[in-house]
């Protein structure tokens, strides 16, 4: 504090003989000098005086008010954040409660997850869902989790979506893979009131620009020598499958893949004998 604005307390004769305490000094370049019958009083007054200089000079304020401590600090912060936007703070305030609705049920992403995963493992179980796309869904919902740890569902803002989509700089296909598991999850949180709307709306898929393909085909020719070599191995048994992947166009991965979803008593057998008989009336 500078000198200009400090105060001293001395013993002060009046004019008709009355001693009193007399506090002197400089507040914000204004003179004040005040009489109090005790010393005590004109320690008190020094004292209030001292601490609005201090105000002063820290740009504080001295305010009554009925908000707590920690409510004054919250404000503070509140108009530090909104300095720059040139809307009073009653502005953002009645826009949200204009806007916001707190969601029906408040559920942690954790939670969420484990009851999405079920809801799934049962569609899968019923056939509807391949146990590739189960797989990929569990790893993007670890992935989630991991990146919100005690976050809950309502708290999927766009901007913190697009930040985790984004994460790793991945490439436009992965970008849009990841859109699209969260985009499942959401659907079922909408369902169930966690949350009021789904914040994907303002977050679009990539575009990708797809190249023709270049892949090259077999010859009619080349279809059949192949299926006369399988006609020659193991006693012709795998002639059924490369029948149905080659020409039905089913995808031949015996884990994952469409052929792996026909049960032997659902594949119709194909018979050379009679195959050679429609070949014949044909001809």
């Amino acid at each position: 504090m500078s000198h200009e604005n400090s105060f001293s307390v001395c013993r002060f004769k009046n004019r008709n003989g009355v001693f009193s305490w007399r506090v002197d000094g400089h507040l914000n370049g204004n003179r004040i000098r005040r009489n109090f019958k005790t010393r005590e009083e004109a320690a008190a007054e020094q004292a209030v005086l001292t601490i609005k200089a201090l105000q002063l000079a820290s740009n504080l304020r001295a305010v009554s008010t009925s908000l707590t401590e920690d409510q004054v600090r919250e404000a503070e912060v509140a108009f530090r954040r909104i300095a720059e936007c040139g809307r009073p703070l009653s502005f953002y305030v009645d826009f949200t409660l204009s806007n916001y609705r707190e969601p029906a049920n408040r559920k942690l992403i954790a939670e969420a997850v484990t009851e999405f995963e079920a809801a799934k493992r049962r569609e899968h179980q019923q056939d509807l869902l391949s146990k590739a796309y189960l797989r990929q869904l569990r790893c993007e919902l670890l992935r989630l989790q991991s990146h919100f740890p005690k976050g809950t569902v309502d708290e999927l803002t766009p901007s913190r979506l697009l930040g985790y989509f984004e994460s790793g700089l991945p490439a436009r296909k992965t970008f849009n893979n990841r859109r699209g598991v969260i985009s499942a999850f959401l659907k079922y949180a909408l369902q169930r009131d966690w949350v009021l709307e789904n914040p994907l709306v303002k977050i679009p898929a990539h575009r990708l620009r797809r190249s023709r393909s270049g892949a090259r085909t077999l010859t009619a020719a080349s279809a059949e020598e192949l299926m006369a070599y399988v006609e020659t191995q193991h006693g012709g048994c795998l002639v059924p499958f490369f029948a149905l992947c080659l020409f039905a166009g089913i995808r031949p991965c015996v884990r994952t893949g469409e052929i792996s979803r026909l049960r032997p008593e659902c594949r119709t057998p194909v018979h050379l004998r009679r195959r050679r008989q429609l070949e014949a009336i044909t001809d």
